[in-house]
C-alpha cells in the first residue's frame, strides 16, 4: 500500500513520527493511522511508542559484544591520536564505542582527568582507577549496546559541561554525522552541544556509509576529525570550509 510505503520511508528519515502528525499529512483518521503502523509492526519494519512509531533499531544496531572483537589497529591508532589532544584537567564526554573505550585505557593514566560516560564497558574499565574521576551518565540501558540513553540521560549531560566531546558516529556523511539509532543519536548529539571542543573519532569505514539512518548533527560544532585515511577531497573540501582538522592516525599498516 502506497501511504504504508510512505509512512515507513518519513519514520527512516525523521527516526520518528507522532500519529497526530501522520494523520494530518495524508489526511486520514487516527485509526487508519494507528492500523497502517500495527502493519508496519507486524511486518518488522517499526517499533511502536506512546503517541507514535520509531525505526526498528535492534534489527540495524550491532551489540557491543558483536564489534567488541574488532578493537583493531585501526581503533588503537584512532585512540593513540585522540588521546595527545587530552591535557591535564580535562573533562571529557566519552559516548559508548569502542574506540573510546580504548580512549579511556589510555586517558586514566593523565593527571587530574575527569571522564564522563554512559558506557558500563567503560565503567568497568575505570571502576578501580584512583588516579581520574570517573561521571556515569544513569538512564535507561540499552543492551544491545551496554549504554544507558533516554531523557534522564540526556537531562544529565545537558546540566554538565565538558572540556572535550569525544564521540564516534556510525556514519560520516558530507551532510554531517549519523548514527544507526535514534536513542544513541541523541546522547551524541547532547554530548557535541555540551562540549567546549568536539572530537571525532571515525575509521575510513564510517565515511559514506548510507546505511545510517538518524541524523545526529551537522559538521558546524566539530572541532577536529581524526580518522586512519585520508577523506575523499569532496570531504576535505567541506572540513577546509568548516575549518576542522583532519588528523591522519598513524597505522603498523601503513
Amino acid at each position: 500500500m502506497q501511504r504504508r510505503a510512505e509512512i515507513l520511508k518519513m519514520i527512516r528519515e525523521n527516526g520518528f513520527k507522532r500519529v497526530s502528525e501522520l494523520k494530518d499529512i495524508f489526511q486520514v483518521s487516527e485509526v487508519t493511522i494507528r492500523s497502517d503502523l500495527r502493519t508496519l509492526r507486524e511486518e518488522g519494519k517499526i517499533e511502536r511508542n506512546y503517541g507514535g512509531a520509531m525505526v526498528k533499531e535492534e534489527q540495524e544496531s550491532p551489540s557491543f559484544s558483536e564489534t567488541s572483537w574488532l578493537l583493531s589497529e585501526t581503533k588503537s591508532a584512532i585512540a593513540k591520536a585522540a588521546v595527545e589532544l587530552i591535557e591535564p584537567g580535562d573533562s571529557l564526554f566519552l559516548d559508548g564505542s569502542s574506540t573510546t573505550l580504548l580512549l579511556a585505557k589510555l586517558a586514566r593514566h593523565i593527571e587530574n582527568v575527569t571522564i564522563i560516560s554512559n558506557s558500563i564497558p567503560i565503567f568497568e574499565q575505570l571502576k578501580e582507577m584512583t588516579t581520574a574521576t570517573l561521571i556515569g551518565i544513569p538512564g535507561t540501558l540499552n543492551p544491545r549496546t551496554q549504554t544507558f540513553v533516554g531523557p534522564y540521560a540526556e537531562k544529565m549531560i545537558n546540566d554538565l559541561r565538558a572540556t572535550k566531546t569525544f564521540i564516534s558516529p556510525k556514519g560520516v556523511l558530507l551532510e554531517g554525522l549519523r548514527d544507526i539509532t535514534m536513542v544513541e543519536a541523541d546522547i551524541r548529539k547532547r554530548m557535541m552541544d555540551s562540549g567546549n571542543e568536539v572530537i571525532v573519532l571515525a575509521d575510513h569505514s564510517k565515511f559514506n556509509n548510507n546505511r545510517t539512518l538518524i541524523r545526529i548533527d551537522s559538521f558546524d560544532a566539530v572541532n577536529t576529525i581524526i580518522t586512519d585515511q585520508r577523506p575523499e577531497d569532496e570531504y576535505m573540501n567541506v572540513f577546509a570550509e568548516k575549518n576542522i582538522r583532519v588528523i591522519i592516525a598513524e597505522t603498523h599498516e601503513e
